[in-house]
């Protein structure tokens, strides 16, 4: 196992901790998978067995530790004191304390990060006179964990002239009836736990902007000229969206705002399709992560 903690990378480190580095502690991962409480206010139904159901379950936010050792490579006490000491600026710096920073965490299971705030560093100066043990307190605002982020990428939807007959010779060989169309869409498995919030992006030009809909019917729409080469990426879970950088808010041209996720343990589809007339290379992408609660 392996955690990364902003820039500073913790191994698995034998019993000893004999080899100079920066170590996770045995056990020293704490509260990682747990599942945190719902915020989420039950409605009984009145006269009635049970209560209503609920539509999102808002959970709050995971607070958690990590307990690490820095192993010094001088073996002179005086020397190893001075690095231990340079060690301790690092690792501050290098966690970001008091600001969010990622943390990705490496095992069996593959890999999972979620950003997180670190709020307190509390140092074990009695370890040893070479090492240094530590342990960050922190808290995450958003208690999901994620996998690797998947990017799928498809072109407007447009007819192709047909397949290559005889199916599978060379095309031009025999008889081709022309290049393939595309659908103009994508699918996703959310093989989580919980829901998966996707980003929308699209490459201009498109000279009315775009649609993408849901297979579950709900339509986002941005209604705005998407220059060749530009870039507009819509965040669905906070509903902003910007042009070729993060700064350049064109949220108002969001128009259709059926913002959608997908429920987990399930594939799912997106239809996308321009506004008004092409030109270039349109490109639509969808950006998502399995999401995991605990």
């Amino acid at each position: 196992m392996s955690v990364a903690i902003g820039s500073l990378v913790l191994a698995a480190g034998a019993s000893d901790f004999g080899t100079p580095g920066w170590y996770l502690q045995q056990d020293g991962l704490v509260d990682w998978d747990a599942v945190t409480d719902s915020k989420t206010e039950i409605r009984e139904r009145p006269q009635a067995e049970g209560a209503a159901s609920v539509p999102r379950d808002v959970r709050s936010s995971l607070p958690f530790s990590i307990s690490g050792i820095y192993v010094s490579p001088s073996a002179d006490p005086q020397l190893a004191r001075i690095d231990v000491q340079n060690a301790k600026v690092t690792l501050s710096l290098a966690a970001g304390q008091g600001r969010s920073v990622p943390v990705v965490v490496d095992d069996v299971d593959g890999s999972m990060r979620r950003r997180a705030s670190v709020r307190k560093i509390t140092p074990d100066t009695g370890y040893s006179v070479n090492s240094y043990a530590w342990t960050m307190d922190l808290v995450a605002p958003d208690p999901l964990k994620y996998g690797a982020e998947v990017t799928l990428q498809t072109t407007p939807p447009s007819t192709g002239g047909g397949l290559v007959w005889p199916l599978g010779t060379t095309s031009g060989k025999y008889c081709d009836w022309g290049s393939d169309g595309s659908s103009g869409r994508v699918s996703f498995l959310n093989f989580g736990t919980a829901p998966a919030w996707p980003i929308l992006r699209a490459t201009g030009g498109m000279s009315g902007g775009f649609t993408a809909t849901s297979d579950a019917g709900d339509v986002v729409r941005f209604e705005r000229v998407i220059p060749a080469g530009s870039v507009v990426q819509i965040n669905q879970r906070t509903g902003a969206a910007w042009i070729d950088a993060p700064g350049n808010d064109v949220s108002r041209f969001v128009n259709g705002r059926g913002f959608f996720s997908f429920p987990p343990q399930s594939l799912h589809w997106v239809q996308f399709a321009p506004i008004g007339t092409t030109s270039g290379s349109p490109v639509f992408e969808l950006v998502a992560s399995p999401a995991f609660r605990g």
